[in-house]
């Protein structure tokens, strides 16, 4: 069984790999599922993160939260790994 991967883009956690982190799928609340949207930021072609379209699949890891996990008062993700550009 190869667990769920983190589906925020630069990370490549695991939950078969890492059982110390918790793995959340995106609220279904409207409000928060907007902004955790704009804060994982998969860009399509467009440039528009409302072309991502998260699944029950997708989950965002605990490392993307202030103090390492969801709780009532850390509702959004906030910590992402630093984007590289690729030239081509």
């Amino acid at each position: 069984m190869p667990g769920f991967t983190c589906c925020v883009p630069g990370c490549y956690n695991n939950s078969h790999r890492d059982k110390v982190l918790h793995f959340y799928t995106f609220p279904k609340d409207k409000e928060l599922r907007r902004l955790w949207l704009k804060n994982v930021s998969r860009a399509g072609v467009s440039g528009c993160f409302s072309t991502f379209q998260p699944t029950t699949g997708h989950r965002v890891c605990s490392e993307h939260f202030q103090g390492g996990r969801k709780s009532y008062l850390v509702r959004v993700p906030t910590i992402f790994p630093i984007a590289t550009n690729h030239v081509e």
